[in-house]
């Protein structure tokens, strides 16, 4: 027998705090590559960032917020927020993938918008939520 054997089917606390912080890393390390790409090589790195900004969040809707959101009433707010939040970060990588990338300019202002949601994301996420899974974990 592993002594990992009792600890459950859901992810522990600290893992899952690493796993997201680590994927906000990684998708913000992304962004400062677009900003210094030349503009010929952006359009690939639009396409790994949206595919990971698209699994990152399927992940924190999975994993996180369902336990944050049944653990209490400002969880339930918080979550509610998060998920607002999520929708709009979606319905903007809906319109970057459906864009022509006629107009570099019109594209990258947009695309600095989109980054600026979702840094502010990431830091409320980090600031308000992860303290709730800490809070969660005994329970689970």
């Amino acid at each position: 027998m592993t002594p990992n054997n009792n600890a459950g089917s859901s992810v522990q606390a600290g893992d899952i705090k690493k796993t997201l912080r680590d994927a906000h890393r990684h998708i913000l390390a992304l962004f400062q590559l677009y900003l210094n790409a030349p503009a010929d090589s952006r359009q690939t790195i639009v396409d790994q960032i949206l595919h990971q900004l698209a699994s990152h969040l399927q992940m924190e809707e999975e994993q996180m917020y369902a336990d944050i959101r049944n653990g209490s009433e400002e969880g339930r707010r918080m979550v509610e927020a998060a998920l607002l939040e999520h929708d709009e970060v979606k319905a903007m990588m809906t319109e970057l993938q459906q864009s022509e990338n006629d107009d570099d300019q019109a594209m990258d202002e947009f695309f600095e918008d989109m980054m600026q949601s979702v840094r502010a994301h990431f830091l409320a996420e980090e600031r308000d939520m992860f303290p709730l899974i800490e809070e969660l974990a005994p329970r689970q």
